[in-house]
């Protein structure tokens, strides 16, 4: 049937989407790299990387939005998860934060 299709062809949680950003990810060894995203959605992304640096999965990295000009979106600077390694880059998850239980900040 075409429900059982289309369930196997998006296992996906959260649907992609096609996007252009210029992030700066930190290392936790203190390594900055520059790197391009190729998607997004509404749980991570995909980081288009040079080869320098190699993250590990489960390795956390930070990441913080290069501004420029012709990018109308912003992505919120904070953590995320490498959870997918390819030869062109790295999928990332965002590390969400909930304030409500830290009432120590």
């Amino acid at each position: 049937s075409q429900v059982n299709e289309k369930m196997t062809q998006e296992k996906r949680k959260y649907p992609r989407r096609p996007i252009d950003l210029k992030i700066e990810i930190k290392y936790p060894s203190g390594q900055t790299e520059l790197a391009h995203t190729r998607d997004i959605s509404e749980g991570g992304l995909f980081l288009l990387l040079s080869g320098a640096a190699q993250p590990v999965l489960g390795e956390v990295i930070g990441l913080s939005q290069v501004a420029g000009p012709d990018s109308p979106e912003t992505l919120p600077s904070g953590e995320a998860v490498v959870v997918h390694r390819a030869q062109d880059g790295i999928g990332v998850a965002f590390i969400v934060m909930d304030l409500d239980d830290d009432h120590d900040l």
